[in-house]
């Protein structure tokens, strides 16, 4: 395996690690859980599922240009019926940048949070 995606692969793991540690040390967390995940609009107490796309300099990415990502978080929809899938648009963000949006999501009240690895198709 070349060295840049090995690197990659560690940092992931590395990074799943440390958000299932933080999600174990949650009090409010809810074990055996597993709510469906559909895109129906949240009005009807429905769970959504919201994608963030995050950039390699911490920024969401969005059609229309980069976001900063307090203000893609406000557009996400309710804390309490949206579940949120961090993804990254590189396999080699850095670390800081994950631990800030899954940081500032939990602040922002929302419990449920997927990490996907990175490798999304944006722009």
């Amino acid at each position: 395996m070349p060295p840049s995606r090995l690197r990659s692969a560690l940092a992931w793991g590395t990074l799943l690690f440390a958000a299932s540690a933080l999600g174990a040390c949650d009090a409010q967390q809810k074990s055996g859980v597993d709510l469906p995940k559909t895109t129906a609009p949240a009005a009807d107490g429905a769970t959504a599922s919201r994608t963030l796309y995050l950039l390699d300099d911490g920024r969401v990415y969005s059609p229309q240009g980069p976001l900063e990502l307090p203000l893609a978080i406000r557009a996400l929809g309710p804390p309490a019926t949206t579940e949120v899938i961090l993804q990254g648009c590189k396999a080699d963000i850095d670390y800081r940048y994950i631990t800030f949006a899954l940081r500032t999501l939990k602040a922002g009240g929302y419990e449920r949070i997927t990490l996907k690895g990175g490798g999304a198709a944006c722009g």
